[in-house]
């Protein structure tokens, strides 16, 4: 719950992926939240597993929930430019698809060369991926007031994306949003996976 006196929090979108069990194949679940101080909406959908759909669909997801929200979303937020593996993420693709700013989080310093290597190791079209990549090298280092993120972004400032990573933090340095959507795609992808194993 916000102080009295502090800033509301922006209002976003916010994909995650669910649990993925197994590389290079099935499926697993995304889940896209809009945001405003609270979950307003959810958005979900399959989503393959080492695929190539990601930023079509996540495009899709981000565009149709921020048409819900009258337009006013700030940016789209995501913990990593892979998903559901290594189904990539692409910035410029979620721009130019859903017409929103992109905010990718991590925890860590992301390494273009480690994605690099375990590409080329499993995919024959790992160039293609890599380019995607290769974005990573932009993250920069940022002290927020729950703790240090590294935050690579288009579409908006580092100090735009820093503002609005703040004002999402609740419980830890991980902007809320991207919790929820993290709790709700894993259950959404196990609740998926009981329904597939008990047909």
């Amino acid at each position: 719950m916000k102080k009295f006196g502090e800033k509301p929090s922006a209002s976003v979108v916010a994909c995650d992926d669910g649990r993925v069990e197994k590389l290079g194949s099935g499926y697993t679940i995304v889940a896209c939240i809009l945001w405003k101080n609270t979950p307003l909406d959810v958005a979900l959908s399959k989503i393959k597993i080492d695929g190539l759909e990601a930023s079509s669909t996540i495009a899709y997801l981000a565009k149709t929930l921020t048409l819900k929200a009258g337009g006013e979303v700030k940016a789209l937020l995501v913990d990593s430019l892979t998903i559901a593996g290594f189904n990539i993420v692409s910035p410029p693709t979620i721009l130019k698809l859903a017409g929103l700013p992109l905010i990718a989080v991590y925890k860590y310093k992301p390494s273009s060369s480690r994605l690099e290597e375990a590409l080329r190791k499993h995919f024959k079209d790992w160039e293609l991926r890599m380019k995607v990549l290769k974005l990573l090298d932009s993250t920069v280092k940022v002290e927020t007031r729950k703790g240090e993120l590294y935050l690579a972004t288009w579409g908006l400032s580092l100090e735009e994306a820093l503002e609005t990573i703040e004002s999402l933090q609740v419980h830890s340095r991980t902007p809320e949003p991207l919790r929820i959507a993290d709790m709700t795609a894993s259950e959404a992808a196990r609740i998926a996976k009981a329904r597939e194993e008990g047909e």
